[in-house]
């Protein structure tokens, strides 16, 4: 039986015929092992994503009328892993000290932020916004949707990640640090915060504020997005964070020769978010060489992309990715994988969003051709089953 169909028979009988929703589409594609799905259907009740599948293996009866999109390509909305334009404050940067474990992003979260109005018209419907990379450690993001009425019904998750930035803006902290201070410290920041979380799961101490969201990164339930770039400071990232205190890291930015450290990522299982640059003179190849493809020689690596917004636009996302694909790092297919299933298991919330497999949440955008296509646009986008943009009806807005 198709795993899909099997699912609609248990969820099938709590919907009632006016929760349900039809979309159809002439390419759905699920960011799943079911990849593109040539005239599909996506059914949709409560905000959550309830069926998928081929409109001939459809099991609703014809009472249940169908939203035929036309030809479009129908996606998950994609995920921005790099975000400072979801808040109030542009680029957090509160440097107390080197390291700022006990700061977070959350009171600064701005669902009316226009910029956000931008991120939707492009396809973004889930991004992390994280604090600066002013200090090694810049404090807690949030992970949100981008559309949304109060921060309640924006966020998704917080902490959503711990920001850490390993070398280059926090070398200018201060009097001006070098790597062997800042490697020390922030070991020794993250080894306190694990201790203490160990700590008061047996109340052995009391429970100290500069250290009350790394629970989660104990659990292994809020990952680490870590500015690094640069062949050394990428190696320090991977052995540092995942080998030796074993956190969720990921790798956010990945640029210049940092793709060189690819097989030992691939091997302890850290993702790697590119972006934005997407290009880099390897001298060691004497070639100009394509970023996410130097990352994409590491088989099994997870790739995919950021905008570092508002440094590239949120709405440009998948043109990093069509860049990356331009310059050798596998095709379309992987592309927006590496902006939607990639992303969200980065993120840690493949398991509210990313695809389009039923218990997910209903984050769709209908696009006009595939989204590496820098030709094709978005014509609407829900979030949670809700329509939060129709150009028809909106206007273009990018």
């Amino acid at each position: 039986m198709n795993l899909f169909l099997s699912f609609s028979f248990i969820l099938l009988p709590q919907i009632s015929g006016d929760d349900l929703r039809l979309f159809s589409a002439a390419k759905v594609f699920t960011a799943t092992e079911e990849g593109v799905i040539d005239g599909g259907i996506v059914a949709v009740a409560e905000g959550k994503i309830v069926w998928v599948g081929k409109a001939v293996d459809s099991p609703y009866t014809s009472n249940h009328p169908v939203e035929n999109l036309g030809n479009v390509w129908l996606v998950p909305g994609l995920h921005e892993p790099h975000c400072h334009v979801a808040g109030s404050l542009g680029d957090l940067n509160d440097n107390v000290g080197l390291t700022n474990p006990g700061l977070d992003a959350y009171s600064t979260l701005d669902p009316w932020n226009p910029l956000l109005r931008d991120a939707v018209a492009g396809g973004v419907t889930t991004a992390l916004l994280i604090p600066g990379s002013g200090s090694n450690m810049g404090g807690f993001g949030s992970l949100v949707k981008t559309s949304a009425k109060t921060v309640a019904e924006m966020v998704v998750r917080d902490p959503g990640s711990l920001k850490v930035a390993q070398a280059g803006n926090p070398e200018r902290w201060g009097y001006r640090v070098g790597r062997a201070l800042m490697n020390w410290n922030t070991r020794r920041t993250l080894q306190l915060g694990l201790e203490h979380a160990r700590a008061i799961k047996t109340e052995a101490v009391e429970a100290d504020p500069r250290w009350r969201n790394f629970p989660g990164l104990e659990s292994g339930e809020v990952p680490v997005s870590v500015h690094t770039q640069i062949y050394q400071v990428v190696l320090q990232t991977l052995t540092m964070l995942k080998r030796d205190l074993g956190l969720q890291a990921f790798v956010d930015h990945g640029t210049f020769d940092g793709y060189k450290t690819g097989f030992l990522a691939a091997e302890l299982g850290v993702p790697v978010m590119n972006g934005p640059r997407q290009v880099w003179h390897d001298r060691s190849r004497n070639r100009i060489q394509g970023c996410a493809a130097g990352w994409a020689e590491a088989e099994g690596l997870l790739l995919g992309y950021n905008t570092d917004a508002p440094v590239i636009p949120q709405e440009e996302l998948p043109f990093q990715a069509a860049m990356g694909v331009r310059y050798g790092a596998g095709n379309d297919v992987s592309a927006l994988e590496g902006m939607t299933a990639n992303a969200a298991q980065a993120l840690l919330c493949e398991d509210i969003s990313g695809s389009l497999r039923p218990g997910l949440d209903a984050d769709l955008v209908a696009w006009t051709g595939s989204p590496v296509d820098p030709r094709s646009w978005v014509q609407k986008a829900w979030v949670r089953g809700e329509l939060v943009y129709d150009a028809e009806k909106d206007g273009r807005r990018f």
